[in-house]
């Protein structure tokens, strides 16, 4: 059992002197091996969880680094050390909202010397993307977007965007449509996001998306709300959500489960895989892989028949006339300078048009962001 005081045992000097013979000696590997050995007999104390955290993290593994660190944490809730490194591994582990939880309890100094501030300005991030289809009847579409992220407080994180959609399409058979040949979509949005870290291993989000979208005639004021909870563990994720939205003057709510993992603990290898339902069910997966310093390569398949899905806590939507049968693509991450960040990524879509059973068609996205980080 882990214990900050009492007798200490001749089994734990032992394994206090062997730790720290491995530990001076930079014997990383061996030491986690020595701790969890140690661990599994019944011999467990603070330092000795110290330093299987640490050599976890010189490893790489930041997620056994929270395991680690965690469990001092549970007997010893001051430890700066512990405060310090589950904070950083968080970090690594692109958790932003648990870091910055487990930031407000590191001391001044610290905070000070990781340059971390109550208030922040966290990132600016620019969207484009060209859609093209095979579809004379369905014109290309541009889709531009500029975003904004800060931190008003050490566990609260806000995101505000606007976006800009274009595209021409005809269709005929919307009879109540005022020239149907040429429907000119030129629609706009604005996104705003909040989550807030209410424990060191929950968050709460919310956020609303307001899409205006004239259709030649008609005009359609969209809206998405959406309420999640995220519970984070050192390898997996879980977050369950609610979209609840008026889209074309229709009512569609959309609940998603999510479940993102690190098999490796850090982020050379990630998974985040989806289940959402509303008027269809539909099953997202990505897979993503750090191929060297600063790269990723990142795949990704939506499986399922709809014509509506909501993405990204709300922040994408789609509305579509024709239903979507598959959709896959793949996406590279680069940090170019320390602070920027771009991307490059495509997506193949295959589509039913609709009032048809037979006729397809095909849209191919390619998309381009930069991300200033601050």
């Amino acid at each position: 059992m882990l214990s900050a005081s009492g007798q200490i045992t001749p089994a734990e000097t032992e394994a206090d002197g062997k730790s720290l013979e491995l530990y001076n000696a930079t014997r990383w590997t061996e030491l986690l091996a020595f701790c969890r050995t140690s661990f599994e007999s019944g011999i467990d104390f603070p330092l000795l969880r110290m330093r299987a955290g640490y050599s976890a993290f010189i490893l790489g593994n930041y997620s056994e680094c929270l395991v680690q660190y965690k469990k001092v944490l549970k007997v010893e809730p001051a430890n700066e050390t512990a405060i310090y490194f589950c904070y950083l591994s968080n970090l690594l582990l692109n958790n932003s909202s648990v870091s910055r939880f487990y930031a407000a309890k590191l001391p001044e100094i610290t905070r000070k010397y990781e340059k971390i501030k109550r208030w922040k300005l966290n990132a600016v991030q620019g969207e484009f993307s060209f859609k093209k289809t095979t579809d004379s009847l369905r014109g290309n579409a541009i889709y531009q977007r500029i975003g904004v992220n800060f931190q008003p407080g050490f566990r609260t994180d806000f995101s505000i965007s606007g976006a800009l959609y274009s595209q021409v399409i005809s269709e005929t058979a919307f009879i109540a449509v005022r020239d149907s040949d040429n429907i000119n979509i030129a629609q706009k949005e604005l996104y705003a996001r909040i989550g807030f870290s209410a424990t060191h291993n929950l968050t709460l989000t919310g956020a609303f998306h307001y899409l205006y979208t004239p259709f030649n005639n008609f005009v359609y004021d969209n809206t998405v709300a959406m309420a999640g909870i995220k519970y984070h563990s050192p390898y997996i994720n879980i977050q369950v959500a609610g979209n609840f939205a008026n889209l074309a003057d229709s009512t569609f709510n959309q609940y998603d489960a999510t479940v993102s993992t690190y098999p490796f603990g850090n982020q050379k290898l990630y998974t985040i895989t989806r289940f959402s339902y509303a008027n269809d069910f539909t099953f997202s997966q990505v897979a993503g892989f750090g191929i060297a310093k600063g790269i990723w390569l990142e795949a990704n398949l939506v499986a399922g028949s709809y014509s509506k899905l909501i993405e990204n806590d709300g922040l994408y939507v789609y509305n579509d006339i024709d239903r979507k049968k598959f959709k896959a693509g793949a996406s590279i991450y680069a940090v170019l300078f320390r602070k920027l960040t771009a991307s490059l990524s495509y997506t193949g879509e295959r589509k039913l048009k609709i009032f048809t059973t037979d006729n397809f068609f095909n849209q191919h996205s390619f998309n381009a962001s930069l991300t200033w980080n601050f």
